[in-house]
């Protein structure tokens, strides 16, 4: 009889690169908490899901707004309460939005809010569970532009240079704790949300959402005392 791996929280989990992920975790073993504001979207991988030939246990659907922290912190501690444990966290969710210092104070505050206020929120509960169990493995998907600055790009990439500076310091923090902590900055990936930014590059030239999940599984399979800061995954087309 097969055995749940453990409990897998993924944020963004409705859509792209969190559905994907959620579903090559399910199929894994692990029982996967699925997390996003998008209730019909999170129903549709949850029954996709449930058809996977190697899923062992139920998904667990929590519709939640990220920026809405106390219910976030109340629905995660009922998981850690009813399971006993949070092994792995995947933060995936993300808002884009093109422009730099045209753009109103008022869409840097709200990119500002879902990007970096919301992760810092199930975070700080995730890693209190984490620090009490002494174990655990948080991935963090940011960007490429939380490393290079981009024309053009200042909000969305502001936001993920904060992301990864928190990210950082969590990887110093918890690693001596025996909490890991990957942050993950691909380039454009194969996704909607891609294609909606307007990419100008063709679906085959992308990051693909399962070269994220297939990196998050070799991570997961490294020795103990291996620790990963983070990964930028580059396109050929992109390299200069």
């Amino acid at each position: 009889m097969k055995t749940r791996k453990g409990i897998a929280i993924i944020t963004g989990a409705s859509q792209g690169i969190g559905a994907v992920i959620a579903k090559g975790l399910a199929s894994d073993g692990y029982q996967v908490v699925l997390i996003a504001r998008n209730k019909e979207n999170l129903n549709k991988v949850y029954n996709e899901i449930r058809l996977l030939d190697k899923c062992i246990q139920q998904p667990i659907v929590l519709p939640l707004d990220l920026t809405d922290s106390a219910k976030v912190d109340y629905e995660i501690k009922n998981i850690n309460e009813k399971y006993g444990t949070i092994d792995i966290l995947v933060n995936a969710a993300a808002m884009f939005m093109d422009g730099s210092l045209n753009e109103p104070v008022e869409n840097f505050r709200k990119i500002m809010e879902i990007n970096v206020i919301a992760q810092y929120g199930i975070l700080k509960t995730v890693t209190e569970i984490m620090k009490i169990q002494k174990s655990g493995y948080i991935f963090n998907i940011a960007s490429r532009a939380a490393k290079y600055g981009f024309a053009n790009g200042g909000i969305y990439g502001s936001t993920k240079f904060a992301f990864l500076g928190l990210a950082e310091s969590l990887y110093r923090e918890l690693a001596p704790l025996g909490i890991h902590v990957t942050t993950l900055c691909p380039g454009w990936v194969n996704t909607e949300m891609a294609q909606k930014a307007g990419t100008p590059f063709k679906e085959e030239e992308m990051v693909q959402p399962d070269d994220l999940l297939n990196t998050i599984r070799f991570l997961l399979n490294l020795s103990k005392n291996v620790c990963i800061k983070d990964i930028v995954f580059e396109m050929e087309k992109s390299i200069i």
